[in-house]
């Protein structure tokens, strides 16, 4: 029987007195949903027992922003959520926040040389074209979605019930035993071996991937699958934005203290107990001076590939490279206040525009945007997704009387919004080091809001499980309790 079996009696014996008064001294890097949402499940878990400085090197938010727009601010990253979301659902009730729908207009799916598929003002006309063109495959596919969805969602019932996963493997196991094999086939092939046709694959599959994550169907399975989940009915918004959340998430949060300062070093302490300790170097963004703060628990919240802004420097750990070999995707987001040239694209009205091929398109999507606040008012506001920057040229093609925004002294706002999805397996680790922990590793699974959110969760379960094992040891041994032998049988003791 090992020393932590007899972990219960001594958290009964010591409840109320030394770990009660103890708190954790907690670093989160990064003031996105995902740090956000680590903070919040983090309060909840150490019962407010505990501090936690919240460093954010530009705008608490992170990749959801506004842009403003003559007197309205609109979405210019993360727009929309599914309703099965159960964590963005729980924080928007929490904050007292609202709810908006993204505007009615329909969809059609462009190829660069015509409209392959065109939505109607009339839902039984949509459905009788969509028939027409895929058969009954959209419904089909729709169920299996559907079943990929509801297994997914044992993951809440997981975390209530306090399990964590050190991996995006273990995560994806706990749900279904399948799932990881999601990660080392691609959406195209995957949906080929299910029998979906060619047609379907390249025109609907394709251009939810593309909207969504500016890739194509060689993207793996997973993502994909994720991607045409979020092409279903009653998506919303944030009112006001998306933004909101991680926004009320950690000023509200009064355990919460935001440093607004660029984490440039991580420094493994060694100490003789087994509590490790973590200095973190950082700098004000018009500083030169480095300052420096000892902490029991570092969280990053931010992504670990090379291709980033702030990198990190890794000292004294055993393995010193956290970094993902991989990269982000590079996306653009051009405004334009204009009329839309319908014509151009084959059609006789104004639509959004999603395509099924970017390398002919240019574009990933167009849509007129609704403000933050869910109304339109009189304004023509257009948001178009590529890969590329749009010149005037481009954008002349497109739309008449257009004038584009200048966004904090550029015409685009560029990103790196989301992996470059691969079938290429990455073991993406939420536990890095002893009490080092990473929430944006669940984004080589999948990168949206919610899965940021129940990635902070995860991270935040790990951590406290494992402070509280460490420090309920520490206490054990000053109360001189021994550690009985592994190899004692429980029937001797």
């Amino acid at each position: 029987m090992a020393w932590y079996t007899i972990l219960p009696f001594i958290l009964i014996i010591k409840e109320g007195t030394c770990f009660q008064s103890f708190k954790p001294d907690i670093a989160i890097i990064g003031g996105g949903i995902g740090g956000a949402a680590s903070s919040h499940f983090l309060t909840e878990l150490f019962k407010n027992n505990l501090k936690i400085d919240l460093y954010e090197a530009k705008s608490i938010g992170g990749r959801l922003a506004t842009v403003k727009i003559d007197d309205n601010e609109f979405e210019a990253g993360g727009s929309i959520i599914h309703p099965q979301n159960k964590y963005m659902q729980e924080f928007v009730k929490l904050l007292g926040l609202e709810h908006v729908s993204p505007n009615g207009k329909r969809t059609s799916i462009w190829n660069g040389n015509e409209i392959v598929f065109e939505e109607s003002n009339w839902k039984i006309l949509s459905l009788a074209k969509l028939i027409y063109r895929y058969g009954i495959q959209p419904f089909t596919l729709n169920r299996h979605v559907t079943s990929v969805i509801n297994d997914f969602e044992k993951i809440y019932h997981l975390q209530d019930a306090g399990e964590s996963f050190t991996n995006i493997t273990s995560l994806l196991l706990a749900m279904n035993t399948k799932f990881p094999k999601l990660l080392q086939k691609s959406i195209k092939d995957y949906l080929e071996n299910l029998g979906y046709s060619e047609k379907l694959i390249n025109e609907i599959v394709e251009a939810t991937v593309v909207v969504d994550y500016g890739q194509d169907v060689n993207v793996q399975s997973f993502v994909g699958l994720v991607s045409l989940a979020a092409a279903g009915f009653n998506l919303w918004s944030v009112k006001g934005g998306n933004k909101k959340v991680p926004e009320h998430l950690i000023y509200r949060n009064k355990y919460v203290n935001v440093v607004p300062s660029c984490v440039i070093k991580i420094v493994n302490i060694p100490t003789n107990s087994t509590q490790n300790l973590y200095e973190v170097h950082y700098r004000n963004q018009d500083s030169t001076i480095i300052m420096k703060a000892v902490y029991d628990i570092v969280i990053l919240a931010i992504p670990l590939t090379h291709d980033q802004e702030f990198p990190i420097i890794f000292e004294g750990f055993p393995r010193n490279d956290f970094y993902n070999q991989g990269k982000y995707h590079e996306t653009v987001a051009t405004f334009v206040k204009a009329n839309l040239k319908p014509y151009h694209f084959g059609l006789e009205e104004e639509s959004n525009i999603l395509s099924c091929d970017p390398n002919k398109t240019v574009i990933s999507s167009l849509g007129r945007i609704n403000s933050i606040e869910g109304t339109i008012g009189n304004s023509k506001i257009w948001k178009i997704f590529s890969n590329k920057h749009l010149n005037s040229a481009i954008l002349n093609e497109m739309f008449s009387n257009f004038k584009m925004f200048k966004i904090q002294e550029t015409k685009q706002i560029v990103w790196k919004a989301y992996p470059e999805y691969s079938t290429e397996i990455r073991e993406a680790k939420f536990k890095l080091h002893d009490a080092l922990y990473h929430v944006n590793a669940i984004e080589w699974i999948a990168s949206a809001m919610e899965m940021s959110a129940i990635s902070g969760r995860n991270v935040a379960l790990l951590a406290h499980n494992d402070f509280l094992t460490k420090f309920l040891f520490e206490e054990s041994k000053q109360m001189n309790i021994p550690e009985v032998p592994e190899s004692t049988p429980s029937s001797e003791l």
